[in-house]
């Protein structure tokens, strides 16, 4: 697998872990592990390989994701994480309100630069 691909799947990984991390001050493991499979089963009807994305309690991996990488190059990674945080970001706007989710967009966005997220804050 191509250096840049791998740079990218950990550059998404290290943004999901930062997710589920401050998502879970709000919502609990728990709940948190309801979200992931949530928006997993959603962006699994367009993107199957997202279903290889490995979550439980302890965080989420994208190890799956980066071996079938190896197989299938020409995965759109980009379109596939941008459409699953960006639901994840919605859904998580209705369970905590609009403003604690923007301080999580936000803090996200200083921290790994700008992603093309479309988040309606719950529209």
């Amino acid at each position: 697998m191509c250096e840049i691909i791998e740079k990218q799947i950990e550059r998404y990984e290290t943004l999901l872990r930062e997710m589920w991390t401050a998502s879970a001050k709000y919502l609990g493991t728990f709940s948190v592990n309801l979200l992931v499979e949530r928006v997993v089963w959603e962006v699994s009807l367009e993107y199957r390989e997202i279903e290889l994305l490995q979550y439980d309690q302890n965080g989420i991996s994208c190890a799956g994701i980066a071996v079938s990488l190896k197989k299938n190059p020409d995965l759109p990674v980009d379109d596939m994480f941008v459409k699953f945080i960006n639901r994840y970001l919605e859904i998580l706007a209705r369970l905590l309100g609009h403003g604690k989710t923007e301080k999580i967009a936000k803090r996200l966005n200083e921290e790994f630069g700008r992603f093309p997220f479309d988040f309606k804050g719950g529209e």
